[in-house]
Order: structure tokens, then C-alpha cells, then sequence
């Protein structure tokens, strides 16, 4: 196999315990899994995270929630991408799926619906506190609560809203709890009273424990990476990915010699070369071309050249004892050493939810 990427379902299980064990008993936990649940198999993350306890599970769109139904999955789902215009709103009275609505459009739908004896879909209405996205205005909530009460077959279970910068700690984000608490209050004075009240996501966890309400959403924490570097040390989540290929070739090169697309490297002295047989193609980012490194032997070896669409290259000079079929560690652990998601990002010039959404199903996924 020319790359394969483990997925240690044990750690997930840990990270999610972790998190459980943050926060207050009475809140709950929203596990997000979309995006085949960052990379790492939306089935069989929801599958562990269903038997761990969690309470709701979050994906983007219909079809990714239409495929855990389809795998066995009984929790509650959160469509948070709602009901697009182009969507039929069957597939969620049929699938017990929970829309996000933060469109009159969304609502109008509803209402034109010919309900069925018994049916009734459960939604959340957004409310956008600065976000500047999806969501109401704060001050229409109270009013698209009262229309949608009015709904026979609809009821209004959550209200939510989403931080914009939940990595740090702020008086825009405290700004956003207090409105948010507006919009509730507002909305309740409207009889409705919402069960589940909603804002906070991964980064909040730590930022901003009075945006918890009644539940957590968290995603890229479960999978062992943070919303920004610093929060690493505050939450002790651990990389549930193992990204790992083999050195395919070994070649020797004089000083002066090119290196890959662009001649963007040349060898200034002898250079022992690895070719690993992974690129872009598979989702390892061309932007670490010359500036990221890989781990083979236990040892932090540099990218050198351009990263191509199938392959990419390593210094391994002075590593005598690397042979082809060695194993190479593109994310994860080897021995002592690591490389997370975290550094990865860092090196390429963006986020770790990107280097893990970005690895492509060329890459096998092995559950450990």
C-alpha cells in the first residue's frame, strides 16, 4: 500500500472523555462529523461516538446525514447546512434528520408542506451575533419563532449561534454570548421555550465556558488538533490520525543537481535522496514544497523540491540505514518524535481542519 492513513478509534473515544469530563454533566455534547468526519470516516467515528455516550451528532449537509441512517446510526443528527433551496425537505421527516434554519426560504418550505398524520421534523433556528454568515438577525428571532410555532409539524427544539473567533478570548465573542442570551429571552417571551440552546464550539471549550447553554459543539478537538496552537496545552487531546507511507526509491545526488518540478532546490553538497510515493493528489499539500519534513527512522527528515500531484522527496543524507520500503510518517507518530496536524498547518500557511479534510480517498483508512 503506497499510503495509508490509521485511524485510532481508542483515542478518539479518550479525546471525547476528555472533553466530556471539561465541561459541566448537564450539558451536551454535539460531536461534528462532517466532511466524513474530518477525514477520518464519517461511519465509523459516529459508530465509536454513538456507543461513547454522545448526546447529537453534527454533519453539513442532507447526504452526509442520509448516509449515517443509512449505516445504522439512531442519534440525533443536525443538518447544520439546513435546507437548501434546491432540497426537498422529505429526506428529513424521512430520516428523522434536525434542520438548522436561518432563512425565511427554509421556512416557507415548511409551511407549504402537506403534512402526513404523525410526522413532525424538529429544527434550530440560527441567530447570527457576529458571526456575519448564516443566521437571523438578533432582533428578528423572537418573530421567526412566533411563524414557526405556528407550524403543525414542525418544533422548534434548539436555538444557536456561532462564535467567530472562539480561538481567543474577547469582548467580541463575550458581545456575542450577551446577544445571543437576548435572543433567547426574546424568543421565549414569544412562548417558545427551545430544550437545547447552543453556541459553543471547540475552541470555546476553553475561551468561553458561559457560551456552553445546554450543549457543546466540538470537531476538530475530537480529532486531536486545536483552533489555534496555544490552546494545545489546555486541552490534552491527542492526534487521532496516523498518516504513513514507504520510501519507494533512494537516490544520490552531486552538488549543483535540480530537484523536482521548477529546479526550486539545488543540492549544495552530496545529498542522499528518498522518493516517497505520495502528493498533492493524495491531499499532502504542495505548499510544503522546501519548508515541511517528514519522519523516517525516528528522525525529522526535510521536504526538498516541490511537492508533486503523486510524489515528493526527502533529504535522508547522512541516514545510512534508510532502505526503500522504510516507513515514512507523514502526520502522527514515529517512535518519540510526532508531527501533528497542528504543525503541519503551520508549516503550509493554514488551518489543521484543512490538512485533515484535504486527504483524499486515494489514501486508505485502516481502523485501528
Amino acid at each position: 500500500m503506497r499510503a495509508v492513513a490509521y485511524i485510532d478509534l481508542n483515542v478518539l473515544e479518550q479525546n471525547y472523555r476528555v472533553i466530556r469530563d471539561r465541561i459541566p454533566q448537564k450539558v451536551k455534547i454535539l460531536c461534528v462529523v462532517k466532511a466524513d468526519a474530518y477525514g477520518h470516516g464519517a461511519i465509523e467515528v459516529s459508530r465509536r461516538l454513538e456507543e461513547a455516550g454522545a448526546d447529537y451528532l453534527g454533519v453539513a449537509t442532507v447526504d452526509e446525514g442520509m448516509e449515517l441512517r443509512r449505516a445504522g446510526i439512531k442519534s440525533p443528527i443536525l443538518v447544520m447546512g439546513g435546507i437548501l433551496p434546491w432540497d426537498s425537505e422529505d429526506p428529513f421527516y424521512e430520516h428523522g434528520l434536525t434542520p438548522v434554519i436561518y432563512d425565511t426560504g427554509m421556512i416557507e418550505k415548511l409551511k407549504d408542506r402537506r403534512s402526513r398524520s404523525g410526522e413532525r421534523l424538529k429544527v434550530h433556528i440560527k441567530v447570527d451575533t457576529g458571526m456575519g454568515r448564516l443566521g437571523f438577525r438578533p432582533e428578528e428571532a423572537p418573530r421567526i419563532a412566533g411563524m414557526m410555532k405556528g407550524i403543525p409539524h414542525v418544533e422548534i427544539e434548539g436555538l444557536m449561534s456561532h462564535f467567530s473567533s472562539s480561538e481567543v478570548r474577547d469582548e467580541y465573542g463575550l458581545n456575542q454570548v450577551r446577544i445571543f442570551e437576548r435572543s433567547l429571552k426574546g424568543v421565549s417571551e414569544e412562548g417558545v421555550v427551545p430544550e437545547i440552546a447552543h453556541m459553543a464550539n471547540s475552541g470555546a471549550i476553553t475561551n468561553y465556558p458561559e457560551g456552553y447553554f445546554d450543549m457543546i459543539r466540538v470537531g476538530i478537538s475530537l480529532y486531536g488538533s486545536h483552533p489555534a496552537r496555544d490552546l494545545s496545552a489546555r486541552l490534552p487531546v491527542r492526534q487521532v490520525m496516523r498518516f504513513v507511507s514507504k520510501v519507494a526509491l533512494i537516490r544520490e545526488f552531486a552538488p549543483g543537481s535540480p530537484l523536482s518540478y521548477g529546479r526550486t532546490y539545488t543540492t549544495s553538497d552530496r545529498t542522499r535522496i528518498a522518493y516517497i510515493p505520495v502528493g498533492y493528489a493524495d491531499g499532502y499539500p504542495r505548499a510544503l514544497s522546501n519548508r515541511g519534513f517528514v519522519l523516517i527512522k525516528n528522525k525529522k527528515c526535510s521536504i526538498v523540491g516541490r511537492v508533486c500531484m503523486d510524489w515528493f522527496l526527502a533529504d535522508i543524507t547522512g541516514l545510512h540505514d534508510v532502505t526503500p520500503g522504510a516507513e515514512v510518517v507523514l502526520l502522527g507518530h514515529g517512535g518519540a518524535a510526532t508531527i501533528t496536524a497542528d504543525e503541519i498547518a503551520e508549516y503550509a500557511g493554514t488551518i489543521p481542519y484543512e490538512i485533515l479534510c484535504k486527504i483524499s480517498k486515494r489514501v486508505m483508512r485502516v481502523y485501528v
